[in-house]
């Protein structure tokens, strides 16, 4: 059975990511904390892979998220071409176009327009939105 997605239920929460991040984040203290108390090259060293663990979990949800960004400008952009309304991606900002995708096609023209005049925020283009259409893919 599909999940129903509204304004109320489509943030989406990595677990997956976050644990990681936590687990990294408290090893890397405790291999720094160790390596300050009795340094040596080995305590040196794993403080030292505990951050670039850190990091690299840090980046990756980074890029994962630029790049879903990127996906969602490319579509919003062929949605509004459809619409006529191409000529408008350059005057919103990206997480106006992020908000602006969950719109439907019937509803997205009105509320570009409403989005550059008010100068909408996110939060308050989906509240606007009033035949919601589900994100279920998004990492």
């Amino acid at each position: 059975m599909a999940v129903q997605q509204s304004y109320a239920s489509h943030v989406r929460r990595p677990r997956a990511w976050s644990a990681a991040f936590l687990l990294s984040l408290m090893a890397s203290v405790l291999l720094v904390t160790s390596a300050i108390r009795t340094p040596s090259v080995n305590s040196v060293a794993l403080a030292l892979l505990g951050i670039a663990v850190l990091v690299g979990i840090t980046v990756t949800r980074i890029f994962a998220t630029k790049l879903q960004d990127r996906i969602i400008r490319v579509e919003m952009l062929i949605r509004l071409r459809d619409l006529g309304r191409a000529a408008d991606i350059p005057r919103l900002t990206m997480p106006q176009i992020v908000a602006l995708r969950f719109a439907s096609d019937a509803e997205l023209p009105a509320l570009v327009d409403r989005t550059i005049s008010e100068n909408l925020t996110a939060d308050a283009i989906k509240r606007a939105v009033a035949d919601w259409q589900a994100d279920l893919i998004r990492v």
